[in-house]
C-alpha cells in the first residue's frame, strides 16, 4: 500500500484523526483536509488515487467535492462517509461517479477495508488497462509505419529499376528515399573510376554552390569516412560531438543539417562505390531501424541498378562507334 495516497477530508477532528490511523495500520498513505475547499486545494498539488470523504462539510459539502473532483481527474475514486444515508443522498453521488457510500459508525474498519480493497484494485486494473492499450497503439504505430515502409520501398524499387540513365536513376533514388523517410537534405555521392575521388553527384535541398563544390572532390570529412568504414549510419536527434568533429566545414556549412541523420553505403561487387546520405527530418519524425533497414534496402537495389545503367551506356557508346 505504500504508494496509495488517499485524501482524508473531514471537519470533525476526532472522526478524521481515527480515519487516519485506520488507513496507516495499513500502509496506506494519508492526506488531512478539513474542509472542501483545502481537499481541492490539495488534489491541486498532489498525486492522489482516492478520496474518503465525509458528505457533510462546513460551506460545501462532499457531494460537492465529489463533482468537482470527478470534473477534474476523471479517473479519481471518491468514496463518500455519512450518518444520513438518505435515498437523496444516495442517488446523488452515484450520479456523481462515487465509487461507493459507506454508513457510519465506522468501528472495527472491516466495511472500509474492504471498500478501499476494491477501490484500488479498480484503479489498479484500469492503469493496467491503460497500459495495455498504450503498448497496442504503440505496436500499431510501428506496424503501420513498417507497412507504409515496405510499400514505398517496392514502389522506390521499381522506379529505380525502370531508370536506364545513371543521372535518373540516381535522382530517381533519392528524391524517393526523401519522400519515404521525410527528410529534407540528401545527397549521392559516388567514386570515380580509379576509387580514390568521391564526388557528389546527386543533391537536393542543398545549397547549389555546396553541390558546386563537391561535385569534383569530396574533402575529407564524416561522408568520406563512412564510405572507407561501409557501415550504416542512424541520428535520431541532434548530431553527436564525435559525428560534428569529424564533419567538414563543408558539411557543417550545409551538405549535413540536424535533426537527424542516415547514411548508407553503396556496394557493387564486394567494394564500396559510393554512399547515399540523408539528414533534417521532418518535424515530428525520427529515423530509427525501421528507415535505416529501409535506405540499406534501396541502397542495394540502386547499386545493381547502376551496374545495369552503366552496361547500357557502354552498350550506347559501342553502338555509336
Amino acid at each position: 500500500m505504500a504508494n496509495e495516497r488517499v485524501l482524508i477530508v473531514d471537519h470533525n477532528d476526532q472522526q478524521r484523526k481515527y480515519l487516519t490511523e485506520l488507513l496507516t495500520s495499513k500502509e496506506y498513505q494519508t492526506i488531512e483536509a478539513t474542509t472542501c475547499e483545502d481537499a481541492l486545494e490539495i488534489l491541486s498539488r498532489n498525486t492522489i488515487d482516492l478520496i474518503l470523504t465525509e458528505t457533510e462539510l462546513p460551506s460545501k459539502s462532499g457531494l460537492f467535492l465529489l463533482k468537482e473532483a470527478k470534473e477534474a481527474l476523471p479517473d479519481i475514486e471518491v468514496i463518500l462517509i455519512t450518518s444520513n444515508a438518505s435515498s437523496f443522498n444516495v442517488l446523488q453521488a452515484l450520479r456523481n461517479d462515487a465509487y461507493d457510500f459507506i454508513v457510519r459508525p465506522i468501528d472495527t474498519g472491516e466495511i472500509l477495508f474492504n471498500t478501499l480493497d476494491r477501490a484500488f484494485y479498480t484503479i489498479q486494473l484500469r492503469r493496467h488497462n491503460a497500459t495495455l492499450v498504450k503498448e497496442l497503439e504503440e505496436k500499431n504505430r510501428y506496424l503501420t509505419r513498417h507497412l507504409k515502409m515496405m510499400q514505398a520501398l517496392n514502389e522506390s524499387i521499381e522506379q529505380v529499376n525502370s531508370a536506364n540513365e545513371i543521372e535518373e536513376l540516381l535522382l530517381g533514388l533519392l528524391t524517393s528515399a526523401m519522400a519515404a523517410l521525410g527528410s529534407q537534405r540528401g545527397f549521392i555521392a559516388l567514386y570515380d573510376k580509379s576509387g580514390e575521388k568521391l564526388a557528389i553527384k546527386a543533391g537536393k535541398g542543398i545549397p547549389a554552390d555546396l553541390i558546386q563544390q563537391c561535385s569534383t572532390r569530396m574533402p575529407s570529412g564524416f561522408t568520406t569516412e563512412a564510405v572507407k568504414r561501409g557501415k550504416p549510419v542512424v541520428v535520431n536527434s541532434v548530431f553527436p560531438k564525435k559525428l560534428l568533429s569529424m564533419a567538414s566545414e563543408t558539411e557543417r556549412n550545409g551538405l549535413l543539417a540536424g535533426p537527424g541523420l542516415l547514411a548508407a553505403p553503396l556496394e557493387f561487387k564486394g567494394r564500396n562505390v559510393g554512399i547515399i546520405v540523408l539528414s533534417q527530418q521532418k518535424k515530428g519524425l525520427a529515423y530509427g531501424d525501421t528507415e535505416l533497414n529501409f535506405l540499406i534496402q534501396l541502397a542495394h537495389h540502386a547499386a545493381m541498378a547502376l551496374e545495369k545503367a552503366g552496361t547500357i551506356y557502354q552498350l550506347k557508346r559501342k553502338s555509336k562507334q
